[in-house]
């Protein structure tokens, strides 16, 4: 099976990301590797379709990077993500990464968005995947999020804080927290991940 391949600086990130993919149906598809020398040895065993890389991993040269990923595997996608200036997000874009996924705060919930957006980036393959996994939750029809859930949502999945997403819409990071958990609700989901991998597969965002 091909696979979404993310490098992480620690064993607990891998930990988080492990536990997300599994919540997501997609344990057999998300593989976490501890840094680049681990992530170009898995490259080398299996065809992966996307690799997520934090820009400090791919350090201190990411256009070089992302150049020896697509030169040793020219089938695999390189999506970077983190707090890239435009220049560099221009760069590895021009050097062949698919883009750059915008997570200002470098946290853990960050991590767990980028990636969500990864899988979502992936082939239609690893989508599929999770249709033969049962659900512990309705589908997503008839729900209906409002307009601030809506735009809460919208935020997340582009990789914002909370406090970020209510300066947006002038309102507390304590409102933002509240719509967030009765998206969440609606939604079946336990986090930020999950919450914008449901997002892209049901069409809510793009």
């Amino acid at each position: 099976m091909r696979t979404v391949l993310v490098c992480v600086k620690t064993p607990q990130a891998g930990q988080k990301i492990s536990a997300c993919a599994t919540r997501m149906g997609l344990a057999q598809a998300v593989k976490s590797v501890e840094g680049s020398p681990e992530l170009f040895i898995e490259l080398g065993r299996r065809q992966v379709d996307v690799v997520l890389v934090d820009v400090a991993l791919a350090a201190p040269d990411p256009v070089k990077f992302v150049k020896t990923v697509r030169t040793r595997s020219p089938r695999t996608g390189v999506l970077l993500s983190g707090a890239a200036d435009p220049r560099t997000a221009a760069m590895v874009v021009a050097a062949g990464a698919r883009g750059v996924i915008r997570t200002p705060s470098n946290n853990s919930d960050d991590l767990l968005v980028a990636l969500a957006q990864a899988i979502m980036f992936a082939s239609p393959s690893l989508q599929r995947v999770t249709e033969t996994v049962p659900r512990q939750r309705s589908t997503l029809q008839g729900m209906k999020l409002t307009e601030r859930e809506l735009q809460v949502l919208r935020g997340m999945s582009e990789g914002k804080s909370n406090a970020e997403i209510g300066r947006d819409l002038f309102v507390s990071e304590d409102t933002v927290k509240t719509h967030a958990r009765r998206m969440f609700r609606k939604l079946g989901a336990r986090d930020r991940a999950h919450a914008v991998a449901e997002a892209f597969r049901s069409g809510l965002v793009c």
